[in-house]
């Protein structure tokens, strides 16, 4: 078959006069009987496990290799006129079968120069801001600390990166409540679950850009470890189990000492866009400002600048976070997906538990927005017809799920993703109670055994997704639905029963590896190393000047580099961004002492 992706030498083309550069797509096509095309065909009938080879992809150089279906050099040539016919030519020549143009998707030329527009120099500006800030607070507390008997403005500490580093590095189960203090293995869960979603986005990555050995996609379907990464979406959900545990939790603690009224919700949710916002915003005025001018070659529009357009466009859908109900083929941060849910999730939950006031109306609303989930989740992969789970096949990877209705309609929504956010307040609620009741669960040691095969049992269901692509294997839509229903529930409960485990030493083995120290800074830095994961990636593959050839090692070497580098951009973010923004909030919400000392004589 004609290779799926192919590239002419890019620095080459852009060194001759009127260089032209086209990344297009072609459909072959045959006029007569062709047991090639034939061949193709049949083969890219399989989508399931198979590329569509029926439209390759190709970078051409057309000033050099379309050099002789050129009217003319100038910048106003043809160019849906000439590529067709140009390639066509080599297609029949080599394979006895043609090719027409099916899409420009962009060319670049050799006189094309990148203007640098009023917002790159904002985001510049903003920068060094914040540079400013964090050199003016951590000269201040300099100053500061040869003084013991002074405090200090609260609000420029905030920006003192020794007193930020302080806070990234110290140990955790330090705290002014005992019971947060138990809380440690939630920094190991989140720091591991960080680590699979950048593996999972390498493979997409790499199966997103041009590729010398499609083959290696196709066939690592067939290979039982590799499925782990095809069903691992699963893992994704873990966020929403803890996110949806700290709320209720914290809730819980909070009513202990503060009347809960309806002014809550409104704090909660404004306190909750603040935490994440000021990052998040900055990320994405980086990629749709700054990102553009940090590299160039032939697919740098495809990998990055085309992200840098939809943050320019679509920001507001990210800012508001509701972007994961407006996902397209153009999405700033498409990972970003999961921060809308959450959000939506942490909203609806809060209002939930201001409503809910006593600890049976929270018991009844708990159950109800369970039994809500699984009908939920249900009725859309019912009715719509939909897979039991998120098909990965090559080309939902080349098109970033853009027509997956799976992907679309049940993963990516925050209402189908209740059933995991529920789980969370559960564990929340049972944990919160035993804790006060100081339940020993030693007594249970003999159960031990079976606490140890739960994670055996978790790596099984992650497997079971395989089931789904087995060759000639069509399941009933109502077997679909059962699947879709239960096995994101059933899943996130074993990942529950091992986070409460921890908090209670139930064992030595999940619980001591979960509270490693080494995980308590990257889970304080996890927000951060999510953000940028996928913008080291994005500009790794921007720059590739021919197309790559995949294998384990080389999917193992770019994973590492994501891993280091996501989380020393993370920690760099973590301290000039994140920390000062959470400590200005919490300046701002807590009285200073003067007032304090008024309030109390009165």
């Amino acid at each position: 078959m004609p290779p799926l992706y192919e590239m002419d030498d890019y620095d080459v083309c852009m060194t001759e006069a009127e260089g032209t550069y086209c990344i297009a797509d072609f459909d072959l096509f045959s006029r007569s009987r062709s047991p090639l095309m034939h061949l193709i065909q049949q083969y890219s009938a399989y989508t399931k496990k198979h590329y569509n080879h029926t439209q390759i992809h190709r970078g051409l150089c057309v000033t050099r290799t379309c050099k002789d279906y050129l009217e003319n050099f100038n910048k106003t040539m043809a160019l849906n006129a000439t590529l067709g016919p140009c390639l066509n030519e080599t297609i029949w020549k080599n394979y006895g079968i043609e090719a027409k143009l099916s899409t420009i998707q962009y060319c670049k030329r050799k006189d094309d120069k990148k203007v640098i527009g009023y917002g790159t120099f904002a985001i510049i500006g903003v920068y060094g801001l914040v540079l400013l800030l964090n050199m003016i607070g951590t000269f201040y507390e300099t100053i500061l600390s040869k003084d013991e008997n002074r405090t200090g403005n609260k609000y420029l500490l905030a920006f003192s990166l020794k007193r930020n580093w302080k806070r990234l590095v110290a140990p955790s189960g330090k705290g002014s409540d005992e019971r947060l203090n138990k809380l440690k293995a939630l920094n190991g869960l989140r720091s591991m679950t960080m680590v699979c979603i950048i593996f999972s986005h390498t493979a997409l990555t790499l199966a997103f850009t041009y590729i010398e050995n499609p083959l290696y996609f196709e066939k690592a379907y067939d290979d039982p470890f590799k499925q782990i990464l095809f069903n691992g979406i699963l893992v994704t959900m873990t966020f929403f189990v803890m996110s949806g545990f700290l709320l209720v939790y914290n809730f819980l603690i909070h009513a202990e000492s503060h009347e809960i009224t309806w002014v809550d919700f409104p704090k909660g949710v404004l306190l909750r866009w603040i935490r994440l916002t000021p990052t998040y915003a900055l990320l994405i005025g980086t990629i749709g400002c700054i990102v553009p001018y940090f590299g160039d070659g032939p697919l740098w529009q495809l990998t990055v600048t085309s992200e840098s357009d939809a943050c320019r466009n679509k920001w507001w859908t990210n800012i508001l976070y509701i972007n994961n109900y407006m996902y397209s083929d153009s999405n700033c941060m498409p990972q970003s997906w999961y921060l809308a849910a959450d959000t939506q999730l942490f909203c609806f939950s809060l209002l939930v538990l201001v409503i809910a006031r006593t600890p049976r109306s929270r018991k009844i609303a708990t159950w109800l927005m369970f039994l809500m989930s699984i009908v939920i989740t249900a009725s859309i992969t019912y009715y719509q017809k939909l897979d039991a789970t998120v098909i990965q096949t090559p080309e939902s990877y080349r098109n970033l799920y853009s027509m997956n209705p799976t992907f679309k309609a049940v993963y990516i929504p925050g209402h189908t993703n209740l059933s995991s956010y529920v789980l969370g307040f559960i564990a929340a609620l049972l944990t919160y109670k035993w804790h006060n009741e100081k339940k020993d669960f030693s007594k249970y040691r003999s159960y031990l055994w079976a606490y140890w095969l739960v994670f055996p049992a978790g790596v099984l269901i992650i497997l079971s997704g395989g089931f789904f692509y087995i060759d000639g294997l069509e399941p009933s839509q109502l077997f679909k639905t059962i699947y879709a229903t239960f096995y994101k529930i059933v899943f996130q409960i074993l990942v529950t029963i091992i986070m409460v485990g921890c908090f209670f030493k139930y064992d030595n083995v999940y619980r001591v590896i979960c509270e490693w120290r080494g995980f308590t800074w990257m889970g304080r830095i996890s927000y951060s190393a999510f953000l940028v994961h996928t913008l080291f990636q994005r500009c790794l593959l921007g720059i590739q000047m021919k197309p790559i050839y995949v294998s384990d090692f080389y999917v193992s070497v770019l994973l590492h580099s994501s891993i280091f580098t996501s989380y020393l951009l993370g920690v760099s973010l973590y301290l000039f961004v994140e920390s000062p923004v959470a400590g200005l909030v919490k300046a701002i919400l807590t009285p200073t002492r003067r007032k304090t000392e008024q309030e109390n004589n009165k």
